[in-house]
């Protein structure tokens, strides 16, 4: 991945790049493309020591002309059983996750629940940034539905995989991945076991129109969008294990999201896990409260895990 920016002569350009192998540089090039001078050359020692070891990036098609990328991160090889599936899911607009690019290699949480004995999955579904306007726009007026059936596809791309046990999924995002996150358990129930959803946009019509408006038009103009869109009409499909984590002040997502779907979740007499932070924004910023999450999440998805594999894992 290479971020330039010219000089003001356009003589030449700095080049800030990274790679799944190489750690952020920056260097001096001309416009033919070589390298002046090195400015601050990364230094892998870091990820060598802390063996972080890059996922394996792969692509699958979908609807026959349409190509998806995914990146796999796998247990250790010692491991001598299938692995349970996490999604790790963003899924929405302004994004891609699955890039050459350092950040995918240190993904401390991927490479943590790896070394715990979990399959990490990463899937840039349709929707998604820097393909294109025809892939983002597939989701036009539709949110949550496309996505969800190009995460299921890359989940059932990986079932022939010895490594991967597909019967054993569980999902985990924030903000528009939180709401990926229960959109994935609330429509494909069977395919998900559990789910952690960090702030999650759980109605459409209750988030900052200058953005919403962009993918589902005015309400007026597509009632049956947001309809189909909504988190909180589904609340009665929920079948797996869901964790809520949310700020309380969270200026983003406001927490009247999960709010409103837990009231729809008690109507409907569905359990769930509440986690909320009352001091904290959009995610937790303090030290403690951040590993907090993290621990709570790996005591979410504990269950996925066999004996052996714990065992394993330990």
């Amino acid at each position: 991945m290479h971020g330039a920016v010219l000089s003001p002569a356009g003589e030449c350009f700095a080049d800030a790049w990274d790679s799944t192998a190489r750690p952020p540089s920056v260097c001096i090039r001309d416009l033919g493309g070589a390298v002046q001078q090195t400015v601050f050359a990364g230094d892998s020692a870091e990820g060598t020591e802390l063996e972080l070891a890059p996922p394996e990036v792969f692509q699958l098609s979908v609807d026959d002309d349409v190509t998806l990328y995914g990146a796999l991160y796998r247990p250790p090889k010692q491991q001598r059983v299938a692995a349970p599936l996490l999604v790790a899911v963003y899924g929405g607009p302004h994004v891609q996750q699955v890039t050459n690019s350092w950040s995918l290699t240190t993904d401390l949480r991927a490479q943590h629940l790896a070394r715990r004995g979990y399959a990490v999955l990463k899937l840039d579904n349709r929707g998604s940034a820097r393909r294109g306007h025809a892939f983002e726009a597939a989701i036009l007026g539709d949110l949550g539905n496309l996505e969800v059936q190009d995460q299921v596809a890359a989940i059932r791309s990986l079932e022939p995989d010895a490594g991967v046990d597909c019967s054993r999924v569980g999902i985990y995002g924030w903000s528009y991945g939180g709401y990926m996150a229960l959109m994935c358990l609330l429509r494909a129930p069977t395919v998900f076991q559990a789910g952690v959803a960090g702030a999650p946009v759980t109605d459409w019509s209750g988030y900052d129109t200058h953005y919403t408006e962009r993918y589902m038009r005015a309400p007026a103009d597509n009632p049956g969008g947001y309809a189909a869109s909504s988190a909180v009409r589904h609340a009665a499909s929920l079948a797996g294990r869901i964790l809520l984590v949310h700020g309380m002040i969270d200026e983003n997502v406001h927490f009247r999201h999960t709010v409103r779907f837990v009231t729809a979740l008690i109507e409907h007499g569905k359990r769930f896990e509440l986690l909320p932070f009352p001091s904290e924004r959009h995610m937790p910023r303090s030290e403690e409260g951040r590993l907090y999450v993290e621990e709570r999440l790996i005591e979410h998805f504990g269950p996925l895990l066999s004996q052996d594999i714990v065992a394993a894992a330990r």
